[in-house]
């Protein structure tokens, strides 16, 4: 990445604008300009559990940016002989507006076009904000050109670039993990949260915004996805706070893979873009970070159900979810993909429902998904193929897996009939320990995913049939099956 300006002019007047805001800087110690604090300024705690929490105060650091605005100036300058000094006046800023307006590409990018002042005050503001990012990671406030430079690449970048790289960061909620980090693909990876990204995606922004409060903070570690981008073509555009902005889909297929291999109850509540040496503006010395809200996770989080303690995920586990995320990769980039994409989304939204009921639809259509072929004796062919999947992965629990899904058929089918009433409908005898149906069905659908991503020549069901007649199957089909 460059460490020169792409448009040295650019860089000069730039210098020029920021030397004029250190002056005012150095003016407020007058007492004719004001500069107030970071309103909302968030504070990083950690309970007793070591899971991180965020409060806000208006302890913040000084925000220099405020030295840009006239009524910061004209506050101040009330009975004062001399005239309020007025940013937008200095000779300095008009000379950048000038410029910005002969060059097409920052004249469209900052709508400096528009017959409106829309696009001076984008340009202020940007220059308030990298006021405030010098003076407060430099605690100086005269003009340091290579100091400033740090300060000034990632803005020409977001102002120049038409597209602006990105890694896309999921915080995932109420987690914990033994490892700090481990890598799924070259360019997928689950690691710790700094104290630097927890503070920055709590950070409210300028003018308000999302907060991270309650559920939305409770992350230890984040999914991360590199070699992404966004298209930059206005800085009005607004992509990056949009969801379907980001790669749904993978993102998704990680916490399936997550839920089939631990079996815990977690979800997400952000998606965020790290940017990747560009950036739009400054927060003092923040990590800049900017992304969507969302409300990917159980209802009880939202209510404060939280477990007393996170539970944990293992190394072991972890590489479960390696080779469980990489498996369903390989079968989406198959014929299969589209009957595996069902069954990740109904698995997601079975963990997701408010009652035992959607969650058991959800389940079940996810089953079918993966086990049927046609609807003609549907309940009998999920429930033994199901059974011949344990039997593949060792497991001598095919018979009673067999009789469960017959059980799980049975309850769905008073569900969608209205006729749900009875305690024990919704409950399944285990060896003379009742659990909940839900439960059940979907520890079953996890032992689907695991064997047939594991295998996948099975996802074409008359391969598990012929595994039951014959513990064999076509040979060019599943080479990679025990015993061929």
């Amino acid at each position: 990445m460059s460490t020169t300006p792409t448009d040295q002019r650019l860089f000069e007047l730039f210098c020029d604008v920021v030397e004029a805001g250190l002056k005012y800087v150095r003016l407020a110690d007058s007492g004719r300009i004001f500069i107030g604090t970071h309103d909302g300024w968030p504070k990083l705690m950690r309970g007793e559990d070591g899971l991180p929490y965020v409060t806000y105060g208006s302890e913040g650091p000084r925000n220099y940016g405020d030295v840009v605005w006239t009524w910061s100036s004209r506050m101040f300058g009330l009975g004062s002989e001399d005239p309020a000094p007025e940013f937008e006046k200095e000779p300095s800023f008009i000379a950048l507006v000038e410029y910005a307006k002969s060059q097409p590409r920052l004249s469209g990018f900052l709508a400096l076009d528009s017959s409106q002042d829309i696009g001076i005050r984008h340009l202020q503001y940007i220059i308030g904000s990298v006021l405030d990012h010098y003076v407060n990671v430099n605690k100086a406030t005269e003009c340091v050109r290579d100091k400033l430079l740090q300060a000034y690449l990632p803005i020409e970048r977001c102002l120049l670039q038409k597209e602006l790289p990105i890694v896309v960061v999921v915080p995932i909620l109420l987690l914990t993990f033994e490892l700090d980090q481990f890598r799924i693909s070259d360019t997928v990876w689950v690691g710790k949260l700094s104290d630097d990204l927890q503070l920055a995606r709590a950070w409210r922004g300028p003018f308000g915004g999302s907060t991270v409060s309650g559920i939305e903070g409770v992350a230890t570690h984040g999914l991360f996805i590199s070699n992404r981008s966004i298209v930059n073509e206005s800085r009005a555009q607004q992509e990056i706070t949009l969801p379907e902005s980001y790669p749904v889909e993978e993102i998704d297929a990680f916490f399936a893979a997550l839920r089939i291999s631990t079996g815990y109850t977690t979800g997400y509540a952000q998606l965020l873009a790290l940017p990747v040496g560009w950036t739009a503006s400054y927060a003092a010395n923040l990590v800049v970070v900017d992304g969507a809200s969302v409300e990917n996770y159980p209802p009880s989080f939202r209510n404060g159900f939280w477990p007393d303690e996170a539970p944990s995920v293992s190394a072991t586990e972890a590489s479960e979810i390696v080779e469980l995320f990489t498996n369903m990769g390989v079968v989406l980039a198959t014929n299969h993909a589209r009957k595996l994409r069902l069954a990740i989304d109904r698995l997601n939204r079975s963990a997701l429902r408010t009652t035992e009921e959607d969650g058991i639809v959800d389940a079940m259509i996810a089953m079918e998904a993966l086990l049927s072929d046609d609807t003609q004796e549907l309940t009998h062919k999920v429930a033994m193929r199901l059974g011949a999947l344990y039997k593949l992965i060792g497991s001598n629990s095919a018979e009673a897996a067999f009789r469960e899904i017959k059980r799980i058929y049975a309850f769905r089918s008073k569900i969608v009939h209205g006729d749900v009433s009875k305690k024990k409908d919704r409950e399944i005898d285990r060896d003379g320990l009742r659990i909940p149906a839900i439960d059940a069905a979907l520890q079953h659908l996890r032992t689907a995913f695991l064997a047939l991503t594991r295998y996948p020549a099975l996802l074409e069901p008359k391969q598990i049939d012929r595994f039951l007649l014959t513990d064999k199957m076509e040979q060019s089909d599943n080479s990679d099956l025990p015993g061929q």
